[in-house]
């Protein structure tokens, strides 16, 4: 890496994980770009409960040699144009309109510094790696894994805690199946019946419940005259657990959960085949910022950390497409791609969280059809019966 380029790695997210998926897109940019990795990860981080630390390295090994204090130079010239020597520590409150965030010329500044604050997916940078480059051919999970392999080392008492974990209660009970739940969104409802005026980018038509939309009562007497069914929240989870123990005969069950009613639900599912962690698990109906305490959010960390790595140990797992979390396990190691199952709602190739209720309507009723299939059901029912009275009289 060159002596006077860099790229600092700020935070972009809210979640542990979410923040090392956008980690591990902009070190590829350092590599391709060849600038020295600084990642800085500022108090207000929901995991760095720290004053003036790097929430990072309280997790993690340092990924190079220099900090955000080694890139502060009047000298230096920073990209985008709105950083300077003296603000870099704080944030950027504007990011989200993505002003001078263009990749293409995010990866071509000639800036000293450039500030990786927002996020760009693995996917997006396929097309800049080269054929000297160790990813040049590889996938998108390949590139991952190659990312994650290389840079994301967890700290020594972290390591501890996780291989004593697995000593315990997974060195010899394998084959185990692990298995990631999400808390049940109930603020959240996919309804494939309502108009436009609901539609997302990402997915199809959704609301949110608050006070201004109709009661549920209301909702009730609405869905009467709007035919549909409802999928529930989490509900395939159990079907495709089945599977993987009636076909690899597997011994333990290890979840990863940030839902107490969850862990209820599957010891009295799965009984003794259930194992899992000790940690601070959420009630129903409780915000994610009543489970957080500034000066134990080292300790929170270690446990989503901790729940993470000692699932990619395991043989087997099941988890949620749109959790970071999820797709961290996937990552960790190189898995076949039936020891993998991530879940999901499908609707007409739309994807929809799996911990969320989707309504979508119900199939028309084809009477014309309905009317065909049974008039052919009465012609072949008379046919066999002409046909059985036929063999009764032939000698």
């Amino acid at each position: 890496m060159s002596s006077d380029r860099f790229l600092l790695i700020k935070a972009w997210s809210c979640t542990l994980w979410g923040d090392i998926d956008h980690v591990l897109s902009q070190l590829l940019i350092a590599e391709l770009t060849n600038r020295s990795p600084v990642i800085y990860w500022p108090t207000h981080c929901l995991h760095n409960g720290v004053v003036h630390t790097n929430g990072f390295e309280l997790y993690f090994e340092p990924i190079s040699n220099y900090t955000i204090f080694n890139i502060t130079k009047p000298e230096y010239t920073y990209y985008p144009p709105i950083w300077d020597a003296d603000n870099l520590l704080v944030d950027d409150q504007n990011k989200e309109t993505w002003v001078y965030r263009n990749i293409g010329d995010f990866i071509g500044s000639n800036a000293n510094v450039v500030i990786g604050d927002v996020y760009y997916n693995v996917y997006e940078l396929i097309p800049f790696i080269k054929k000297n480059h160790p990813a040049y051919g590889m996938n998108i999970e390949q590139t991952y894994h190659y990312l994650f392999s290389k840079y994301i080392k967890v700290k020594a008492d972290i390591e501890m805690e996780i291989q004593n974990y697995y000593n315990s209660y997974i060195k010899d009970k394998h084959p185990v199946l692990a298995v990631h739940v999400r808390r049940i969104d109930k603020e959240m409802v996919f309804d494939t019946r309502k108009s436009d005026k609901y539609r997302n980018q990402y997915w199809n038509k959704y609301y949110k419940k608050n006070p201004k939309k109709p009661t549920e009562r209301k909702e009730k007497l609405n869905g009467l005259f709007r035919k549909g069914k409802a999928k529930q929240p989490n509900g395939a989870y159990h079907m495709e657990i089945r599977k993987y123990i009636d076909k690899h005969n597997v011994k333990k069950i290890f979840l990863l959960t940030d839902c107490e009613e969850t862990i209820k639900e599957y010891q009295k599912k799965y009984g003794d085949m259930l194992i899992f962690t000790t940690c601070k698990r959420m009630k129903e109906g409780d915000a994610v910022s009543q489970m957080e305490n500034p000066m134990i959010k080292r300790s929170r960390g270690i446990e989503v950390i901790k729940d993470t790595y000692i699932a990619s140990k395991c043989e087997f797992f099941i988890g949620n497409d749109y959790s970071n979390l999820s797709h961290a396990v996937t990552r960790i190691k190189d898995w076949t791609d039936k020891s993998v199952k991530l879940l999901y709602w499908l609707h007409k190739k739309r994807k929809y969280p799996i911990n969320v209720k989707l309504i979508i309507k119900k199939e028309k009723d084809n009477i014309f059809r309905r009317i065909i299939n049974q008039a052919k059901m009465f012609i072949d029912k008379h046919r066999q019966g002409l046909k059985n009275g036929g063999n009764r009289n032939v000698k």
